[in-house]
């Protein structure tokens, strides 16, 4: 079973702003991320109960190479991506959207 992949608002935005900060960075660079935001999506649709629960039920899907993380919920046939967050930004932001 595949499972849909629907965003937050601010999580598509914030996905969109790291590909481009990446893009002002190195030439092709924002590519590679991406790739890296495309292998976790397939994971995501395929199999979101691989990922660690670290609040509840939202569960947290680390990028290999960059330093993001996805955090999302598994709502019957789709996954909710509530934030796509710099690692080093403060975790309350996220949090308030989960609620």
């Amino acid at each position: 079973m595949a499972y849909r992949l629907d965003f937050h608002p601010e999580a598509e935005a914030e996905l969109d702003e790291a590909i481009a900060w990446y893009q002002l960075q190195r030439d092709g660079l924002e590519r590679e991320c991406f790739e890296d935001y495309l292998t976790l999506e397939n994971r995501l649709e395929h199999d979101p109960h691989q990922f660690p629960a670290i609040l509840d039920d939202i569960r947290r899907a680390n990028f290999r190479r960059f330093p993001y993380s996805i955090f999302f919920e598994q709502e019957q046939a789709a996954v909710f991506i509530l934030a796509v967050f710099h690692q080093s930004r403060n975790p309350e932001e996220w949090k308030k959207r989960a609620l």
